[in-house]
């Protein structure tokens, strides 16, 4: 037998942010789940107004509430570390797309082995990452939707 269940999605959406010229960027959105959710994907968005401007950024999930990204600054180009517990749900740009004329990254990834659990009450955070390297302003937009059960 097998048992149907509804899917379900909600947002966690930065919505668009200036960062200043030469400047990183380090937020953190969040939503408490109202009930339990199993997440079985996720749909991203990175969207970056640079104009063909290279710019190194991405976002990650956690209920972690420390935004790791102020630790990882640290390495070279300001992404995760390999073998990193308690993130999931990486969506970054490759800074050679922005050049190439890509002005915004979609991404959807799904857990066909299962879900990822975030029970009523608990936070989930997208911990956000945008470097602007350039000596203009530049605006960023992160953004997930979580499809869940």
């Amino acid at each position: 037998m097998v048992v149907e269940k509804e899917l379900k999605s909600i947002t966690i959406n930065t919505m668009p942010y200036t960062v200043p010229p030469k400047t990183v960027d380090r937020r953190s959105e969040s939503i408490t789940a109202e009930e339990d959710m199993h997440i079985v994907a996720i749909e991203h968005f990175i969207g970056v107004s640079s104009g063909g401007y290279p710019t190194d950024n991405g976002h990650i999930l956690s209920k972690n509430s420390e935004n790791p990204w102020v630790k990882w600054g640290d390495k070279g180009t300001g992404m995760e570390p390999t073998g990193e517990k308690g993130y999931f749900g990486y969506c970054g740009r490759d800074y050679y797309s922005e050049v190439s004329g890509i002005s915004d990254v979609c991404v959807y990834e799904n857990f066909p082995s299962g879900y990822f659990l975030v029970k009523k009450g608990e936070k989930l955070y997208m911990h956000c990452y945008a470097d602007n390297p350039t000596s203009k302003q530049v605006v960023f937009h992160h953004c997930v939707r979580l499809i869940y059960w």
